[in-house]
């Protein structure tokens, strides 16, 4: 059984991917991420809520295994090739943890299956009323004020929609 991971990069760190959902089956996929994201509505990632307008940076990935799986075995090639490294190399030695330690590492491992899933923008599922529909149509022009504060039915502007033939 595949599973699925969704990294996330927001707009307060656009360049930094976060890993806010991992182990999904393909139906926790589309109940908690598309569904929501599809709509543009937020996203609940455990305690967290992630408005949909502050995504900037999409990534769901799809493993064989687990994500700490997934991740260990990652953890393991990257010290045996650091280990090859250090005993091939006569001057330079690497003394670093390895690749495999943070969540977002799942994206080396996995296969990005993005476009799979996600085929437009936030919020590219929503279906417009027929009441939208009719005043976006070409042939209609609305004339009004955009008002911010809200007024009394005795102090809301005329508005008048018209069809153009």
């Amino acid at each position: 059984m595949p599973f699925h991971h969704v990294l996330l990069a927001l707009e307060s760190e656009p360049t930094k991917l976060r890993c806010v959902l991992t182990d999904l089956t393909e139906e926790d996929l589309k109940a908690k991420f598309l569904r929501p994201y599809r709509k543009g509505q937020n996203i609940f990632c455990g305690n967290e809520v992630i408005p949909a307008s502050q995504i900037r940076k999409l990534h769901i990935v799809r493993t064989a295994h687990e994500n700490e799986v997934e991740r260990s075995a990652l953890q393991e090639r990257s010290f045996n090739e650091i280990q090859e490294f250090n005993r091939q190399s006569d001057s330079i030695v690497s003394i670093n943890p390895g690749r495999g330690y943070d969540p977002e590492d799942i994206l080396e491992v996995g296969e990005d299956v993005t476009a799979t899933f996600v085929s437009g923008s936030l919020g590219y599922a929503v279906v417009p009323t027929p009441v939208v529909e009719f005043l976006n149509n070409q042939w209609v022009v609305t004339i009004g004020v955009n008002q911010r504060r809200k007024l009394s039915t005795s102090q809301r502007p005329n508005v008048s929609t018209f069809l153009v033939c």
